[in-house]
């Protein structure tokens, strides 16, 4: 991979030779180690998009998606037929281990947002690979629309002997808060991709759909626009990170004793070899439309063999089965993600997005600039999207300037971050934030330190 990439691929051929690093030194994975890693920024965004594909060939992209970037403009990625084969297969895996296919008949609801973004494209182009492989699944894509979802579920589940709803944690959860007895009494699995869940998220959507006792029916996808899916959850990592939970001494063996549970999947090192640097980072090397070599996308955590995990396993006193796809799966903790940004229902909501606001002629003259943005979760696991503003020194807003400066953040998100202008239509007042004002130099805003926009402890 990583010798076809360099002789094949301009804008990566370059980047070799702007680091000194000649390709047939590269013989051992010792050598591959010590290769410069990839970053979006010194990589993806440096290079025209034509030259980081193979051969510098834009007709290699079979379909592009899109997300919002850090400015508000979207960062385009490509996919090919071995992505599609590649999501075909992981989700036959998920199929098969937690959605007991190709036994059963299932109806696959997509509640991700379609059109641009690759949540509901990418899972609608494998269901439809899944089903010329065989497997007995239908797909409707309703995408972000709560009513179409609960009527389609309605209508069309009946007919057969389970539905798979996937989308984001927090989209899924409000769906089915509002599903009537004739939507929740059908036999509903869940696929959610988009942040991560805690243990208490999977016990609360459980309840909601009458299987308290069946954990692994509800299935979580980590993965990104950049690198595709990373892994997946099975029966093995569901059943290690319930163990985890109550048993202290387990997740220090495991996950290093992190206060908050990490996401914990299978990987497939044949699909996306991964490595973990120096500070904790993964990297991932794979064949895509545009190649990735020792990707880097700032998310932290660790790899564990299946091997170390059944020996981890057995030396606290559990007799878990650990049964990994294939021979060259293993698993990964992830930690955390370090981007600076709120993950708000699944999408990005980044600083740029409200600064646009807070520069306004009209508020400039009130407020600092300076924000801190997060987002809360009620006991119902209900998200809000948080702003604190600093105001300038010594001023008293006249009243209502609260509501002016909420107009103006919600028009600037609007307009700078197309997926929040799409939720904002699907959710109203839901996904507008809640601001507060406090006074120059308060909690959060101490002078001579590095301003932290966002607050990702909330």
């Amino acid at each position: 991979m990583f010798q076809r990439t360099a002789r094949h691929v301009p804008a990566y051929a370059e980047f070799l030779t702007e680091h000194g690093i000649d390709p047939s030194d590269v013989r051992t994975p010792e050598d591959f180690a010590a290769v410069p890693p990839t970053t979006k920024t010194d990589y993806l965004q440096r290079y025209r998009i034509d030259r980081l594909l193979w051969h510098g060939d834009i007709t290699g992209a079979g379909t592009w998606s899109c997300s919002s970037g850090s400015s508000g403009h979207p960062t385009y990625w490509p996919r090919d037929m071995v992505a599609l084969d590649e999501g075909a297969e992981l989700y036959a895996r998920i199929l098969r281990h937690c959605f007991e296919s190709p036994r059963r008949s299932t109806l696959l609801v997509i509640g991700f947002a379609m059109g641009n973004w690759i949540g509901g494209t990418y899972t609608y182009a494998a269901a439809l690979a899944l089903r010329r492989r065989g497997l007995p699944v239908s797909v409707i894509a309703p995408g972000i629309e709560p009513d179409t979802i609960l009527e389609n579920i309605e209508r069309l589940g009946p007919h057969y002997e389970q539905v798979v709803l996937a989308g984001y944690p927090p989209f899924v959860k409000d769906v089915l808060d509002r599903a009537p007895e004739t939507v929740l009494r059908h036999d509903i699995r869940l696929l959610l991709a988009g942040e991560a869940i805690t243990e208490r998220f999977r016990d609360h959507m459980l309840d909601r759909i009458g299987k308290t006792d069946r954990p692994t029916e509800i299935c979580l996808v980590y993965g990104t626009a950049d690198a595709g899916i990373m892994g997946h959850e099975t029966p093995t990592t569901i059943a290690v990170r319930r163990a985890a939970r109550t048993d202290a001494a387990l997740g220090r063996e495991l996950f290093g004793g992190d206060p908050i549970q990490p996401t914990f999947v299978e990987y497939d090192a044949g699909y996306r070899f991964t490595e973990v640097d120096p500070d904790g980072y993964f990297l991932f090397t794979s064949d895509s439309s545009i190649p990735l070599v020792r990707y880097r996308i700032n998310d932290q955590g660790r790899i564990l063999s299946a091997d170390a995990l059944s020996e981890a396993l057995r030396a606290h006193g559990y007799r878990l089965p650990v049964r990994p796809s294939t021979e060259t799966c293993g698993y990964l903790a992830l930690h955390r993600r370090t981007d600076i940004a709120a993950a708000f229902y699944g999408l990005q909501i980044y600083p740029e997005n409200v600064r646009a606001a807070l520069e306004h002629a009209d508020l400039a003259d009130i407020v600092s600039g300076k924000f801190v943005l997060s987002v809360r979760s009620d006991e119902q696991f209900t998200q809000t999207l948080a702003l604190r503003v600093e105001l300038r020194t010594g001023v008293t807003p006249a009243p209502g300037f609260r509501d002016r400066l909420r107009q103006r953040v919600i028009a600037a998100l609007d307009r700078t971050n197309g997926e929040y202008r799409r939720l904002h239509q699907t959710l109203g007042v839901a996904a507008e934030p809640d601001i507060t004002m406090h006074d120059f130099g308060s909690a959060g805003f101490g002078p001579g330190i590095k301003h932290q926009w966002t607050d990702t402890r909330s």
